[in-house]
């Protein structure tokens, strides 16, 4: 009879442990980190009390989804908390005690929660602890690199792998997109893509991508071979044409990425965000193709770019809007158009300082007035803090007016905000006192500029 009521007593204890696995997996999915950790605390401690001999209530696959779910939403202290409370569950205190598949799978959640969370000194140390890797413990400790800029540690894990475990498509693609943040970016880039046509991985849609961006970016001629790689896939989608008109738009080639929207266009891809603004920064930026030289010729390209924003349904998205201003700003546009396309983003919530920025700057070399304006509108309002780029274009518009007290006001802010030792701030200012024909208060700043490199 006792038998039978410990029995009864123990599968009551483990439906409860079941329970509880769910509700964690469901609120550490949501998102809701804190009530999933609060929730795994109180039940290990009651599971720690009930059962001294016992093993941890919660299994491996769900400290896995934790550790996922950190991960996803970026959260290292929770991520730290669930490691914590892994070493601490009784079953749990050396991974060492997991069967070695368990053990591999938990310990690669870890890494890449370090990873992704930025925390790569310990993403590593569990890497070196680890007694046996595969493929998913290389994989993601190479991405955890590429992610935060670290292209030569990417590169040299990359490189270590290749003696334990053949590379997949998301190795190739991760060192690859590391490469621009290599001090031997092209070179290391170049040995890749001799690698993935050596074993036949080119063909992967996410290798071929990443090797038009690497080209593109880490490459000073690369545009040739980008344009190679592209011709060659059999399979791209909307992040090949877009990785190919940026490419374009990035080594100077504008005129090349209009002709290739239009292809993308009469063959039915659709277009995203980052489609409209790789061609609004070929707008933009210097081109070496002279039909876009002409302003006549932008123009009339940035107003298209503009109706197929506004037809999409694009132009909601600030960053389409910020693009716009600034190339109507470069291409000498309508101020007007300018301050009709910013008042529509009043009510956006995530209207921001580049914004701002962007539309201070296209009205004050035309309307330097209205750009007094915003600046004043801005500082006002208070929800967003100027930088050294606000100011420098504000400054612009006070050389415009050439009035003292303009300057000097904006000169107050300067100083208010922190940034009167900011070098572009500083020749700003310089330009707009001299304007204005205050030439002791522009001695005294660059004489500032003077004391502050010499500190």
């Amino acid at each position: 009879m006792l038998a039978k009521f410990s029995s009864s007593i123990s599968f009551c204890r483990s439906l409860h442990t079941l329970r509880v696995q769910d509700q964690v997996k469901l609120l550490a999915s949501g998102g809701r980190l804190d009530e999933a950790l609060s929730l795994l605390s109180d039940s290990t401690a009651a599971a720690s009390a009930a059962a001294p001999d016992g093993g941890s209530p919660i299994d491996v696959q769900t400290f896995a989804t934790l550790f996922h779910s950190c991960a996803l939403f970026n959260s290292l202290h929770h991520g730290v908390a669930f490691h914590r409370l892994l070493l601490l569950s009784q079953n749990s205190v050396n991974l060492s005690l997991f069967p070695q598949e368990r053990c591999v799978f938990l310990t690669n959640h870890l890494i890449n929660m370090y990873a992704k969370c930025g925390d790569l000194v310990r993403a590593r140390k569990l890497f070196d602890e680890m007694m046996h890797r595969n493929h998913v413990s290389w994989t993601a400790l190479i991405s955890g690199y590429a992610q935060h800029g670290h292209g030569d540690d990417c590169f040299l894990v990359f490189s270590s792998m290749l003696s334990h475990a053949r590379p997949n498509e998301y190795a190739f693609a991760s060192v690859l997109s590391s490469c621009v943040d290599s001090g031997n970016g092209e070179q290391h880039g170049k040995q890749v893509h001799a690698l993935a046509l050596k074993i036949s991985i080119d063909a992967s849609i996410y290798v071929g991508n990443a090797l038009i961006s690497m080209y593109s970016k880490a490459c000073s001629c690369g545009a040739g071979e980008a344009w190679t790689v592209f011709r060659t896939m059999k399979f791209r989608n909307l992040i090949t044409w877009n990785s190919m008109i940026a490419g374009f738009q990035l080594q100077g080639f504008g005129g090349l990425a209009f002709d290739l929207f239009l292809q993308m266009q009469q063959r039915g891809v659709g277009i995203d965000r980052a489609t409209i603004l790789s061609l609004l920064a070929s707008l933009s930026c210097g081109t070496n193709e002279e039909r876009l030289d002409t302003v006549g010729y932008g123009l009339k390209c940035c107003c298209q770019f503009h109706c197929l924003a506004v037809r999409s349904g694009l132009i909601s998205e600030i960053e389409v809007v910020t693009a716009l201003l600034k190339a109507y700003s470069d291409l000498e546009g309508d101020v007007a158009c300018c301050g009709r396309l910013f008042m529509e983003t009043d009510f956006h919530p995530q209207r921001d300082v580049v914004l701002w920025t962007s539309m201070i700057r296209a009205a004050a070399e035309k309307e330097p007035e209205e750009s007094l304006f915003l600046f004043r509108k801005l500082h006002r309002e208070g929800y967003v803090a100027p930088d050294r780029y606000t100011f420098s274009s504000i400054l612009k518009a006070c050389a415009g007016l050439m009035t003292a007290k303009h300057a000097m006001f904006i000169h107050s802010l300067v100083i208010k905000h922190g940034l009167e030792g900011d070098i572009v701030v500083a020749n700003a200012l310089i330009h707009a006192y001299a304007r204005c024909t205050s030439l002791e208060l522009a001695r005294q700043v660059f004489e500032g500029m003077e004391m502050e490199s010499q500190g």
